[in-house]
């Protein structure tokens, strides 16, 4: 082969490793995930596990740790992420309609969450409650016995407490900021915790609330800031956490934070990690949905 040749094989093999030569120092930079609740995180690095409790890129830091608080285990999962896009949901077989109720690890996978809690079993109440997923509305049926969250494009936590379709509209059209939008809301709750301080005006019977359960709540820390906190408990309400005592404990490990929201608890509960369920449950079964955070790093 003589050197002309040589010489076009070199200089193609260069034009066509230049694209990815130019971009290289991009995929370092803090990515922006698309709405399209089918568009699953970034892959998760596996350099970014850096042990059984931690996971850290340029996008997302999330650590994991336990208390045991009397004798009851308790989880804690704090999150920072780069990018509100980060903080999404997944419905089971990504459908609506589909009834199908699937393992939390199993969705967890499929949309590469770092981190994920179930959320609000929405379609096992299927005729109730506002239900947003990835600003797609799909329901407002709001009876008045629940309070409603709402995660905007920025993140940040609102809430109306035992929310009516009338008072869920009337905060929409008059107190929601109007530059932001809705791209995800749970009908479950209570409201636990507003501005550090115990909340309690809405906790009744509907929640089991005098009973020791297993218990979980979403909480929004800061900007761009969470935990997700859980309790253990057992089918027989001799072991967990009465509401009451939920909210004052999320209080005392948090007394910065903005909102704290119970989400369907019980058996219900998963709070996943890598892909695994870090607490025990006795009575586990699947469900219809999870809130989870993602990596956004460019890959």
């Amino acid at each position: 082969m003589n050197r002309t040749i040589l010489r076009l094989i070199a200089i193609a093999l260069f034009l066509l490793l230049l694209p990815l030569l130019i971009s290289s120092p991009a995929l370092a930079e803090a990515g922006k995930l698309p709405l399209d609740q089918l568009v699953p995180g970034s892959t998760p690095l596996a350099e970014g596990y850096l042990s059984d409790t931690e996971y850290l890129d340029d996008t997302i830091h999330v650590t994991t740790e336990e208390q045991i608080v009397g004798k009851l285990p308790c989880h804690i999962v704090r999150i920072k992420i780069e990018d509100p896009s980060q903080i999404r949901t997944c419905m089971s077989k990504d459908r609506y309609e589909d009834r199908t109720y699937v393992k939390a690890e199993t969705m967890a996978e499929h949309v590469n969450a770092i981190a994920a809690v179930n959320g609000d079993f929405f379609k096992y109440y299927y005729e109730i409650g506002y239900v947003v997923r990835q600003g797609v509305e799909y329901r407002r049926e709001c009876d008045g016995t629940r309070d409603v969250l709402m995660i905007d494009d920025l993140g940040d936590f609102h809430y109306v407490l035992m929310a009516t379709n009338e008072s869920l509209n009337e905060f929409l059209e008059n107190e929601f900021p109007e530059d932001r939008q809705v791209i995800n809301s749970f009908t479950f709750g209570p409201v636990l915790v507003i501005d550090g301080q115990p909340f309690k005006d809405t906790i009744t019977d509907l929640y089991q609330s005098r009973y020791k359960m297993q218990r979980v709540a979403i909480v929004q820390l800061g900007e761009l800031e969470y935990a997700i906190v859980e309790c253990d408990g057992k089918s027989d309400a001799s072991y967990g956490m009465s509401l009451e005592k939920f909210s004052e404990y999320i209080a005392e490990l948090f007394p910065d934070c903005k909102v704290a929201y119970n989400l369907d608890g019980g058996g219900s509960t998963n709070v996943i990690f890598n892909n695994k369920r870090i607490h025990k449950n006795v009575d586990l079964r699947k469900i219809s949905d999870i809130l989870y955070f993602a990596s956004a790093h460019e890959e």
